[in-house]
């Protein structure tokens, strides 16, 4: 006979309600046990970019410290293009148990809004978490005559023809930066968009160019030799590599830009093995050998959780979106 929740006899109803939580617990067992013994195999990261930069110097050491945490081998993949989009799409694309990851760049954030990509990089990517950030140098040759942020502001206005600047490519973080800074002094300065940093950089120390916003561990040499003039970083402060340099913001308050490198999964990655993957970064980012080397090249270690992570990214897009649209830039 059919009865109501009512007429069910109380001890019935409780051995039902335990046979309920007792499937409802074993149905999530299999995840959770996945989750203790990842990881079991090789784990692949995913650089978007050439080995040698940035990304991929900071990622192979990163592996190194999380080769001995996690006792798996950390394999590092370059896959290079678009602004890191084509490593990015294959990650989106991974399947999602936790072996194939992304250690993406600032270009990540701003992707979405320059390029027509094949998945979404909000819901097909998973943030694990934020491993560093690193300020740009503002650089000119020696031949131009400014020696301040505002001279070469007073003189960007006077001579509008005279400074070109360079950048890594259209829509990658220094061209950006660079928009950003015209926007705000109100310089006036022809983007020359080059094919990567070397020759970009090359350029510049050579005279063909005048100004670049560019990362200092790149440069630094070149400074240091005093082929080319540092001005100003875009950090809040001072950086230890450079200390004598101002930053950006003493003269036009606010400015502050930063490159970062972080962590990303593909979307459906149990929340386990992130917090699994994202634990051990922090720690490895606590060792003394991780600090000193990031410290090395003007890199600061950030760490944190993913949802931290979660909220920078989505802020920088924020950020940068008005930027593009404002200055109507786009990508051939």
């Amino acid at each position: 006979m059919f009865r109501t929740l009512a007429q069910t006899p109380r001890r019935q109803f409780v051995r039902n309600s335990l046979a309920l939580l007792a499937a409802s617990l074993a149905a999530g067992a299999p995840t959770a046990a996945f989750a203790q013994s990842y990881p079991s195999q090789p784990i692949q990261v995913v650089v978007p970019f050439p080995a040698g930069g940035i990304v991929d110097n900071v990622t192979r050491k990163l592996g190194v410290q999380l080769s001995a945490s996690l006792g798996q081998t950390i394999v590092v993949d370059n896959k290079a293009g678009a602004g890191g989009s084509i490593g990015a799409a294959q990650v989106a694309r991974a399947k999602p148990d936790g072996y194939t990851l992304l250690s993406a760049f600032d270009t990540h954030a701003v992707n979405p809004l320059l390029y027509k990509l094949p998945f979404d990089s909000e819901k097909d990517l998973k943030p694990v978490v934020q491993i560093a950030t690193s300020p740009l140098v503002l650089l000119v040759h020696p031949s131009v005559p400014a020696k301040t942020v505002g001279e070469l502001v007073a003189l960007a206005k006077a001579k509008p023809e005279l400074l070109n600047y360079a950048s890594t490519g259209a829509g990658s973080s220094n061209h950006l930066t660079a928009e950003l800074f015209k926007s705000i002094t109100g310089a006036s300065m022809l983007h020359v968009p080059y094919k990567g940093g070397a020759p970009a950089i090359t350029d510049i120390v050579g005279g063909q160019v005048q100004v670049m916003f560019v990362s200092v561990t790149s440069v630094l040499g070149h400074i240091r030799s005093g082929k080319l003039r540092p001005l100003a970083v875009t950090s809040k402060e001072p950086i230890a590599a450079l200390p004598d340099v101002p930053a950006i913001g003493d003269t036009y308050k606010g400015f502050e830009v930063y490159s970062w490198v972080g962590l990303l999964a593909p979307a459906g990655v149990s929340n386990d093995i992130v917090a699994k993957l994202n634990a051990n970064v922090n720690a490895a980012l606590k060792t003394p050998d991780m600090q000193k080397f990031l410290e090395d090249q003007s890199l600061k270690p950030v760490g944190g959780t993913p949802e931290q992570f979660g909220a920078y990214m989505k802020a920088e897009t924020q950020k940068w979106k008005e930027l593009i649209q404002r200055a109507n830039i786009k990508v051939d």
